[in-house]
């Protein structure tokens, strides 16, 4: 995907030099463009389909621009606030669930969104989410659809300036769509975790339905990673204001026992031999990066979206995707992983290793484990894992970048300092497995 990727690059800085774009929202104005013009240059759909702030194109973030689809052949761009960060769920402690013994629908098989909404109806989660009657919710809609015809006021990115948009017959697109006795529900299912959404994955259905259904509807985000939901709902105070949106609620809910204590990640550090100091004069035959990716859930996420691939592999453009992010910050999440053991790189493709099969194989607390030993058979996490455990205390990042220049993992310069945020960042994934109650 690094070609595809500069040619989304090339192809905005391109058309911005082309369309008096920057000229007509420099101002907080707003410029029309239509699917055909954006056509000459690539494909609409990949120009535009930004659901993550940290997927928007580079042209238009350096000018703070954003796109929103107004009909099936026209978008519009402004500086327009489109973004909404999850909240913080690291201290959320999952409530354990159990899926029923079905033969289509396993653990090791929830690797799609659709699968993931399955496993949620099969059970009884969502409801119990929602604080519906068990088995009260039925799948009801879902797909591509039409968006009809409404208008809505947006913030722009000031926060003082708002714009109203006008919608006509746009497409939208809906992962699950539910009803109960009581209301209508509205789902945007993620098989991995991002920082922020496009708040137009909700608002666009939920006026849709608006004009359609009586009944209350609820909307929920949900997110399925390394065995875990985390769902988010959602609700527009106003419903002609897209900026309205306000969190109702968060949970996270998880598979199988999932309680690891600090005894058990402290036996698997003491029982992990270093097999690498990862020094970058020493490496051979292929040189591995040392990491600059700050999620390690990514990873993961990442690993279980190849164990569903055909082959076990994606290529760079699938990859990058997937992971809903600009090419340079997508290919540290692979290069990551090859770090770790979990993937095979080649200029093009990513596939999982045998090691990566069978930790996907094994239930939540023995997976977390195995990545647990997986990062401290390397020198700089094995020594720093035994200062957090000897001092109660995680060293600072100067302490961090020292080590790592002297282990010789990497240049100095700007790198060290970016990937010594992804060291602590690792580090604090293994501790924050540690359940507190036991």
């Amino acid at each position: 995907m690094a070609d595809s990727m500069g040619k989304l690059d090339k192809a905005w800085k391109e058309i911005l030099a082309q369309y008096p774009i920057e000229e007509n929202t420099r101002q907080g104005g707003v410029y029309e463009i239509q699917a055909n013009e954006i056509k000459a240059f690539r494909e609409p759909r990949l120009m535009t389909k930004f659901d993550t702030s940290e997927s928007v194109a580079n042209p238009l973030k350096e000018l703070g621009l954003n796109v929103l689809p107004v009909s099936r052949h026209s978008y519009v761009l402004g500086k327009f606030n489109l973004y909404e960060k999850f909240p913080d769920v690291t201290k959320l402690k999952p409530t354990p669930i159990t899926l029923p013994d079905y033969e289509t629908l396993r653990l090791e098989n929830i690797t799609s969104e659709s699968n993931a909404i399955n496993a949620l109806l099969a059970t009884h989660t969502l409801e119990n989410f929602l604080n519906e009657e068990e088995q009260g919710l039925l799948e009801t809609f879902n797909g591509r659809m039409g968006t009809g015809d409404f208008s809505f006021d947006v913030d722009l990115l000031d926060g003082t300036t708002k714009k109203t948009i006008n919608v006509s017959k746009a497409q939208l697109e809906i992962d699950g769509g539910f009803e109960s006795q009581q209301s209508v529900c509205i789902m945007e299912a993620k098989n991995i975790r991002h920082d922020d959404f496009n708040v137009r994955q909700l608002y666009f259905p939920y006026r849709k339905y608006l004009a359609i259904v009586q009944k209350p509807i609820r909307l929920v985000f949900s997110q399925y990673t390394n065995l875990t939901y985390y769902l988010y709902e959602y609700e527009f105070t106003e419903p002609t204001s897209f900026s309205s949106i306000k969190l109702r609620n968060k949970q996270a809910y998880t598979f199988e026992d999932c309680q690891i204590s600090e005894k058990d990640i402290v036996d698997v550090w003491k029982n992990t031999p270093v097999i690498t100091d990862d020094n970058q004069d020493k490496q051979v035959d292929k040189k591995i990066p040392f990491i600059q990716a700050d999620r390690l859930d990514r990873v993961i996420s990442l690993a279980e979206c190849l164990s569903s691939a055909e082959d076990n592999t994606l290529t760079t453009e699938q990859l990058t995707e997937h992971m809903g992010l600009v090419t340079r910050q997508a290919a540290y999440y692979p290069a990551a992983g090859e770090y770790l053991g979990l993937f095979q790189r080649s200029r093009n493709a990513t596939s999982l290793t045998n090691t990566a099969r069978k930790i996907l194989n094994m239930h939540y607390r023995e997976r977390q484990l195995a990545y647990t030993r997986l990062i401290l058979q390397h020198q700089i996490f094995h020594d720093l894992f035994g200062i957090v455990v000897n001092s109660g205390v995680f060293p600072d990042k100067a302490y961090v970048e020292k080590e790592m220049l002297r282990l010789n993992v990497c240049n100095e310069g700007s790198t060290v300092h970016r990937r010594a945020t992804s060291v602590l960042a690792w580090l604090s994934w293994i501790f924050a497995l540690v359940d507190d109650e036991i």
